[in-house]
């Protein structure tokens, strides 16, 4: 231990001997990890030196007594956001238990008071009931059909498209039609210089670029850039479009990971059903602001699902409006399934890639949002999980190959979109 001086403590030391004040009220005990209301409290019972653990006094079991502390704590934090999930069965165990694991490291790599963290249900009621729009008049196909914005697709990947349908279509001619469009050839250069593609040398091409992906896995890349360029102009009001697109990184991230596990699944494709799968949420933001802001503080209060709030609100959630907007946009069926039924996969063989999507999303749900403040875990489709063939403990080995990944690929998606709230 060494004494310090209270103006030369920091928030997340660890204390190495009761601290009381003055007149004798005990303030901290050993071993709690000190926050910056700690420090408050001790300057104002005039405290000026602490016993503080250092590198050498803790050793490895003082350590893993204050993560399970930390982890008891966070078990309790977090259970309102798990209620959709079965934290009794295998996978749900093993979801929950990451979660809390990576929200008590957290805590105490950042000093964080879990004892003064408010509960998750102080929150307890819904503004009055009000008209938010016309539900005769709503549903996701004319959501999708009303604007031209909604309507359609950047140039580029139209003529894409077509070029790919020509027999005669040369990786040449499909660089060059990509180049035209400087925003997103700076995407995709850096999408594929990114940890995703893990090359060798850097790719300062779209020609290279073309070759190392090859035509399919580019087109498919380019499809979800084009689908994310649609909706760079929405305003940061109801939602932090920062976690939205780390959210969407991260469901990418984990689902293409997951895919290099499952024999004759396709990462690339994952990675853009995972980036793709809640577009319908920005359609909804956009087109009717007031009926997701009701949808997102239900989700809250009763510790909902966004799906299953949406559909209390509208009649119909963002997966059924994504359907309509990428069946709208003529994308692959593949990718109109991912998006259409990530939250109610079948777990037939046919249906691997939106079970990839499904537990990807329930994987960054749990484990990316700030964990003691994120959105409600969704359930999981347990035949789904089963059809993958793939066991629990793949899921922490995931996440942390994921950790890397998700800022650099978020990055490239928030590069020329809103700015965050925060």
């Amino acid at each position: 231990m060494v004494k310090r001086n209270i103006e030369d403590i920091t928030p997340g030391m660890v204390v190495g001997r009761e601290v009381s004040g003055q007149d004798g009220v005990l303030l901290a005990q050993r071993g709690v990890t000190l926050s910056e209301e700690h420090l408050r409290t001790m300057r104002a019972f005039g405290v000026r030196n602490v016993e503080i653990v250092s590198d050498d006094d803790d050793g490895p079991q003082e350590a893993e007594s204050r993560l399970e502390i930390a982890k008891a704590h966070c078990r309790d934090l977090l259970r309102p956001r798990f209620q959709a999930l079965d934290v009794e069965s295998p996978f749900g165990r093993a979801v929950f238990d990451l979660a809390v694991g990576r929200a008590a490291a957290r805590a105490l790599a950042e000093g964080l008071d879990l004892d003064a963290v408010p509960d998750a249900g102080t929150l307890t009621c819904l503004p009055p009931e009000q008209q938010l729009f016309d539900a005769a008049a709503v549903e996701p196909g004319t959501l999708v059909s009303g604007e031209v914005e909604l309507a359609t697709l950047p140039e580029v990947y139209v003529r894409l498209l077509e070029a790919l349908h020509s027999e005669n279509a040369s990786s040449g001619e499909l660089a060059d039609i990509i180049g035209r469009d400087p925003s997103l050839t700076a995407k995709l250069l850096k999408l594929v210089n990114s940890p995703l593609y893990a090359s060798r040398s850097p790719v300062d091409s779209i020609g290279r670029a073309v070759a190392m992906a090859g035509q399919k896995e580019l087109t498919t890349l380019v499809t979800g850039l084009a689908a994310v360029s649609a909706f760079s102009d929405i305003a940061p009001g109801l939602c932090d479009m920062r976690m939205f697109w780390r959210h969407a990184a991260a469901c990418g991230i984990y689902a293409s990971l997951l895919a290099q596990s499952v024999p004759g699944a396709a990462p690339d494709r994952a990675f853009v059903g995972g980036l793709l799968h809640d577009i319908g949420q920005l359609v909804i933001l956009r087109k009717l602001p007031a009926a997701a802001g009701r949808a997102l503080l239900l989700s809250r209060v009763e510790g909902l699902p966004a799906s299953e709030a949406e559909i209390a609100v509208l009649g119909f959630d963002h997966a059924a409006v994504g359907r309509a907007l990428l069946t709208n946009w003529n994308f692959p069926q593949s990718l109109i399934a991912m998006a259409a039924d990530h939250h109610r996969p079948d777990g037939l063989p046919q249906s691997r890639d939106t079970a990839l999507v499904h537990i990807a999303d329930i994987l960054a749900t749990a484990c990316v949002w700030p964990a003691l403040s994120g959105p409600p875990v969704p359930a999981v489709a347990e035949a789904a999980w089963r059809s993958l063939g793939l066991p629990e403990t793949i899921l922490e080995t995931v996440a942390q190959a994921g950790d890397d990944r998700i800022r650099e690929i978020e990055s490239i998606l928030v590069s020329d979109t809103a700015s965050p709230t925060q």
